[in-house]
């Protein structure tokens, strides 16, 4: 038979193989394609065998100039079918190749009868190869080349489908530090036959991700590796990959890490004198006094010196609320990368004026190696707003007429104060211009007080200026009222004091002639100022010295402003009352005038007092009658109308009468000076509105400054707080407190209008009862909306005087040799937000032998405080000591009542020893 190659029929190599040969180079010429006559191939025993140098995935191979595949290969075969494969024969020499070649021995594998192959150089033969399976098996089996050269063999292989991933052997992966993670990523390729699922197992600390997979034939996918360390050490590993039926096979690759510490450097940056920067455990950033509402920045510097990244987390201390936190970071974790520095921001918003705050950040290191404790402190300082004068006297006045003064109202700080006087100018005989206002820092404003009475009378009103973030200020008006028929007695401040030490002294009850009548009847005395007093010959003797006349006392401005006998809570009886003070109309829409509303109004004097209404022509509310006299101990009914001019309106004022005896109508009637009293104001709150049902009210756009917590009080003691409430509409804003809030807070005002543009200030209080968190939720109703509702939620408790001492109350000295000291450090600390006085008391006869440094102090809130004790022995003996700390309340100097105490006991142990050189 003969085969002629064909030119045409070429196939391009995808590998080159690097094959050797025994006997020397290829040799090389010139020919063209011929026929040759068909032989029996031998192996002659002087012919050598070609052989292959080992490499993976080679496909074809060159042999003395002969391009041939190393191996054909039959997959996907069917029983009793036969399948075709070309065995191709590529003369890449410059002459002609004379091949000769033997058929495979098993008869599975066969091919054309065997003839000499001659081809011409770049001719391309395919030689047919055919197999015929009859069994499910592997087969295997050679082809035999020959040339004058030598003989070389094609391998044949039928193989059976089967399972066979592949990866690398060996993964190296980046230097980790400890704590950190590094990843990287090698393919894993199904180079086998069959679909199949594969499941990875690797130790600690690597990881692989996809654990588990499926992988299709001639498909691969990305394995990340993991690397997170945590001791520093060489870690090499094996990794497993187990896959095929029943995953009994396995690949393997070997994964080799370093894992190192990281070192992290912290410094403050731009540091000032009352920071502490040194070497140490410990740092401390002081930010001086800041403002409340406002934030202060400033930062520290963390600097990796070392080869690796360094992860760091910052934690804040964990024995106060999160939500009272004064300072803040601006990251909680990240990465400083080799030789670089990083700089963080530390923020401090304090909220509670007047307070210092302390606080605990750690800065831990990768691994949790190394930590750095930074100490923040600041002071939070508020407004600091006074007035020219607290009493305004605008003399006496004729009816008809007005008189006007002016005063300066200052803010002494550099803190932005908001104010507000609780009066309602426009339904008041008094008014102060402006009402309301803020103040920048150390700047003052003109404020001008009126006074315009409508009757002859004395009118004096004590009117609070309520301030956010400070204590409210208070300022008397007084003036009086002359007509041509009535002539009032001319209040004056005098008599202001006067009746204030009468108060103290329970005489304001009785009026001027009553007053004057004891006076004369020699049942009173006049003090030192001229204020009454009970004679001191009606006491007993020994009470002359320990009981001297009773004086106002310091009431504080929260007090006063709270216990004001309005709401059944009063620092002393109430001359006279009014019942309700807060009154809702609700909706009036009209045309029916709605019905009024009942008042009750006291006596709660022994005289005849006259009780005068101040009111607007055009207000929307009255009361009647407007005039009327109660005698002594008696009450009398009053009614409270309203009349909305405008439907779809809101209403809210606050209405005012004087209250005054009788009996100072008249100048005349007044026969010593002293017993003059001022009127008493009396307020009630009207509210109501006259949109009709099926309208919806306008829309309030307020904001609120409302803070999260009461300040700290220690056990029995009242807590404020100020908020702030702003108008940021075009339109009136009207508030009050929903009935279902807490009552255990009282919020003053409780109900009442705020202009376009205007603020209002509420105080708000409670009674924290126990040393356990308490949850206090009020309400706001704006515009007489039950939609429009805003709730605000607080939290108090009463301050336990504790602190937590971090040796289990004992301290242990190591062994000092007589006649020397040796110390020991104690820490403790103060986990209330009460700062707590304490001192150390060693008994007299262990002086000599223990000492701590220092002995007593202040521990401010949330503040760690170390102590170093000193052991002195005096003799070889074992010393056991036990040590008393007292621990009370660092009370401001106007907290005059005895102070609460806690006792903290703790053991101490030290040895004496002594001892000679011997040679």
């Amino acid at each position: 038979m003969l085969i002629r190659a064909n030119s045409g029929h070429t196939m391009r190599p995808r590998d080159s193989g690097d094959y050797t040969v025994n006997d020397g180079s290829f040799l090389s010429a010139s020919t063209l394609a011929s026929s040759g006559v068909t032989s029996q191939l031998t192996s002659p025993p002087d012919r050598k065998i070609c052989t292959t140098k080992k490499q993976s995935d080679v496909k074809k191979r060159v042999v003395w100039g002969i391009e041939v595949a190393k191996e054909l290969q039959w997959k996907g075969w069917e029983l009793g079918k036969e399948t075709t494969r070309n065995l191709v024969l590529k003369n890449l020499s410059l002459k002609i190749q004379k091949i000769k070649y033997r058929p495979p021995k098993t008869k599975f594998f066969f091919t054309i009868i065997p003839q000499p192959i001659f081809l011409s150089p770049g001719i391309t033969l395919a030689l047919p190869i055919i197999f015929r399976p009859l069994e499910e098996k592997e087969y295997t089996d050679q082809l035999w080349l020959e040339k004058e050269e030598g003989v070389f063999c094609v391998s044949l292989k039928a193989t059976l489908p089967c399972h066979k991933l592949v990866c690398p052997t060996s993964l190296q992966l980046p230097i980790c530090a400890i704590g950190d993670t590094v990843e990287t990523w090698f393919c894993l390729n199904n180079v086998g036959d069959l679909p199949t699922f594969f499941t990875w197992e690797v130790p600690n600390p690597f990881q692989i991700l996809p654990s588990t997979g499926f992988l299709e034939p001639g498909l691969g996918c990305r394995i990340k590796v993991t690397f997170e360390p945590l001791i520093a050490a060489i870690h090499e590993v094996e990794a497993l990959c187990w896959y095929g039926k029943g995953t009994k096979q396995k690949s393997s690759i070997q994964i080799q890490a370093a894992a190192k510490c990281a070192q992290l450097l912290v410094s403050i940056k731009h540091k000032q004198s009352e920071d502490q920067d040194a070497e140490g455990f410990q740092k401390v950033l002081h930010f001086g006094s800041v403002s409340v509402g406002c934030t202060m920045e400033r930062q520290i510097r963390l600097y990796n010196p070392s080869m690796v990244n360094a992860p760091f987390k910052i934690e804040m201390s964990e024995d106060m609320l999160t939500k009272d936190h004064a300072f803040s970071c601006s990251v909680g974790q990240g990465i400083v990368p080799p030789g670089e520095k990083k700089c963080l921001s530390v923020f401090f918003h304090p909220k509670t004026s007047g307070s210092r705050a302390i606080d605990y950040f750690s800065i831990v290191s990768s691994g949790c190696a190394s930590q750095t404790v930074l100490q923040v402190i600041g002071l939070c300082k508020g407004p600091d707003v006074c007035l020219q004068h607290y009493c305004v006297n605008f003399s006496w006045v004729q009816l008809g007429e007005h008189s006007e003064q002016t005063l300066w109202i200052e803010n002494q700080s550099d803190c932005l104060a908001h104010f507000q006087f609780d009066i309602d100018c426009q339904e008041s005989v008094f008014s102060i211009r402006p009402t309301f206002g803020s103040l920048a820092g150390k700047t003052r404003m003109t404020l001008h007080c009126a006074y315009q009475p409508t009757h002859p009378i004395i009118c004096f009103r004590r009117v609070a200026c309520l301030i956010h973030h400070q204590d409210p200020l208070f300022l008397d008006l007084i003036g009086t009222c002359h007509s041509d028929n009535t002539k009032p007695a001319i209040l004056k401040p005098q008599h202001l004091t006067w009746y204030r030490t009468h108060l103290a002294r329970g005489l304001t009850l009785y009026p001027p002639d009553i007053l004057a009548a004891m006076l004369k009847e020699k049942r009173l005395e006049q003090d030192e100022n001229g204020a009454l007093m009970l004679p001191t010959a009606s006491l007993p003797v020994q009470d002359l010295e320990d009981l001297p006349a009773p004086k106002y006392p310091q009431i504080p401005p929260m007090m006063e402003y709270f216990f004001d006998g309005t709401r059944d809570l009063a620092i002393f009886p109430p001359a006279v009352s009014l019942e309700p003070f807060d009154v809702d109309f609700g909706a009036c829409p009209g045309p029916k005038t709605p019905n009024p509303i009942p008042l009750c109004l006291r006596n709660h004097t022994k005289g005849k007092i006259t009780v005068v209404w101040t009111r607007r022509s055009d207000c929307p509310f009255w009361v009647t009658p407007e005039t009327s006299d109660v005698p002594p101990l008696k009450s009398i009914a009053l009614r409270l109308h309203f009349q909305p001019a405008s439907p779809n309106c809101l209403y809210a004022v606050e209405l005012e009468a004087f209250a005054l005896y009788k009996v100072l109508q008249s100048y005349s009637n007044i026969e010593e000076d002293c017993t003059v009293a001022p009127s008493w104001c009396l307020k009630v709150r009207a509210r109501g509105h006259s949109y009709y049902a099926a309208l919806e009210h306008h829309i309030p756009q307020y904001s609120l400054d409302a803070p999260k917590m009461f300040p700290a009080v220690s056990s029995g003691e009242p807590s404020y707080r100020s908020l702030l409430l702003v108008n940021e509409g075009p339109m009136l804003l009207t508030f009050s407190q929903a009935p279902n809030s807490s009552s255990d807070i009282t919020l003053r005002p409780s109900s009442g209008l705020v202009a376009p543009g205007a603020h209002q200030v509420f105080l708000i209080s409670t009674y924290p009862k126990g040393t356990s968190w308490k949850q206090h939720i009020f309400y706001l109703q704006f515009n007489f909306y039950p939609q429009y509702l805003k709730e605000v939620s607080m939290q108090s408790r009463e301050e336990p005087l504790q602190l937590k001492l971090d040796t289990h109350k004992c301290i242990f000295f190591k062994p000092t040799w007589v006649g020397c000291s040796s110390t020991s450090d104690f820490t403790f600390h103060n986990p209330s937000r009460l700062p707590l006085e304490f001192e150390w008391r060693v008994s007299q006869q262990h002086q000599k032998m223990l000492a701590v440094q220092p002995s007593k102090g202040i521990i401010h809130p949330n503040e760690s405080l170390t102590l170093t004790w000193i052991f002195s022995p005096l003799e070889e003996t074992k010393y056991l000591f036990r040590v008393g700390m007292w621990v009370w309340e660092a009370r401001q100097s106007q907290k005059t009542h005895s102070r609460a105490t806690t006792h903290y006991w703790i053991r101490l142990v030290g040895m004496g020893v002594t001892g000679c050189l011997s040679l």
